[in-house]
């Protein structure tokens, strides 16, 4: 995937989000360098599923929500990418995904670097 392609994903998975008042997500699975997170208002009946493939690292927690009104979803550039780049010797051609939580501070790290990203609609709105 190219920048432009990762930025429009992202930008259509925080459009759906912010239909709501608020989303819970989870870590479903991890197998073969792909991650599957969950997410709804109820995680036991979720609204989407992401995916991330090709993954590098991961460093979040297992279940976080998040307050819909704020950017839920961001893609890491210029000297925060190269930070993190850098802190975790990510591999050339991964983007960095920075999820924002709730009831976190600011800089806490939920973070995913990875090749791709791709999202299903589990329910309809």
């Amino acid at each position: 995937m190219d920048l432009g392609e990762v930025k429009l994903v992202v930008q259509e998975i925080n459009d759906f989000i912010k239909n709501n008042m608020w989303f819970d997500f989870e870590i479903k699975q991890y197998t073969d360098y792909e991650l599957c997170i969950h997410s709804g208002v109820s995680l036991s009946y979720p609204d989407i599923e992401i995916k991330f493939k090709g993954v590098f690292f991961i460093s979040l927690p297992m279940i976080w929500k998040t307050d819909t009104t704020e950017t839920i979803l961001n893609i890491l550039e210029g000297e925060a990418e190269k930070e993190i780049s850098e802190k975790f010797q990510v591999e050339y051609f991964h983007y960095i995904f920075k999820f924002n939580p709730e009831d976190y501070p600011s800089n806490f790290g939920c973070l995913i670097a990875a090749k791709e990203i791709s999202y299903t609609i589990l329910k309809p709105q």
